[in-house]
């Protein structure tokens, strides 16, 4: 196979990736999910596509296999840009991404702040529940969300609930207990338990600490 040859299978090996990667991004901003979550509602590895994400001058492109089950996990046709997903409405009524505000001089906001730039897999996320008061997050505070971290029994965490016929999600904070998810309330009522399957219920990450402003 002489250059030419090989050059004409490379440029539109370098054309479906670029769609593709736009078709994820399309996703991703449109619904709030990370690739991981996308990965787990397809029912992929989620090394597949953060490796896939990543390596930019690899040229690797996904299996058609793979795409179809994103096709389905998320309802948004191949390679298109245009469609939202199914589950882009987000009802987060137990929390809202912490917004920094640029004039406040708080050593503590100092301090999320370096703590967000430190990863890209970190979350801040304003509390407006008290699911998590007993465990030591309760409504107002700032708590910090680590995508990367890996889930044990007993952790705080930040989770997506998705209703499939409604075609909306809604983010919730809860207490992991193999294989549920349970609030923690401060004055001990117990709440109906959520069941982690990774299709309905999707861990999105791991609350690793928090704080309260000064108002």
């Amino acid at each position: 196979m002489n250059v030419l040859e090989m050059a004409g299978l490379i440029a539109p090996m370098s054309d479906l990736r670029a769609q593709q990667l736009a078709w994820l991004d399309n996703i991703i901003s449109s619904s709030g999910l990370t690739l991981t979550d996308i990965a787990r509602r397809a029912g992929l590895n989620p090394s597949t596509l953060s490796r896939f994400h990543a390596n930019d001058d690899s040229g690797h492109t996904l299996t058609s296999r793979s795409v179809k089950k994103i096709e389905d996990a998320t309802g948004v046709p191949a390679y298109e840009q245009r469609i939202r997903p199914s589950m882009a409405f987000f009802s987060e009524e137990e929390g809202e991404p912490y917004i920094f505000n640029d004039k406040a001089q708080d050593i503590m906001i100092h301090a999320l702040r370096a703590v967000a730039d430190r990863s890209k897999a970190v979350e801040l996320w304003t509390l407006k529940t008290t699911a998590l008061s007993a465990a030591g997050f309760d409504r107002g505070d700032v708590v910090v969300v680590d995508r990367d971290e890996k889930v044990r029994p007993g952790d705080a965490v930040c989770a997506l609930k998705f209703d499939h016929r409604r075609g909306i999600s809604e983010t919730v904070f809860r207490v992991y207990r193999t294989p549920y998810l349970l609030t923690a309330l401060a004055d001990g009522q117990p709440g109906l338990p959520d069941i982690v399957d990774n299709e309905n219920v999707v861990i999105k990450g791991v609350v690793v600490g928090g704080c309260r402003l000064r108002g």
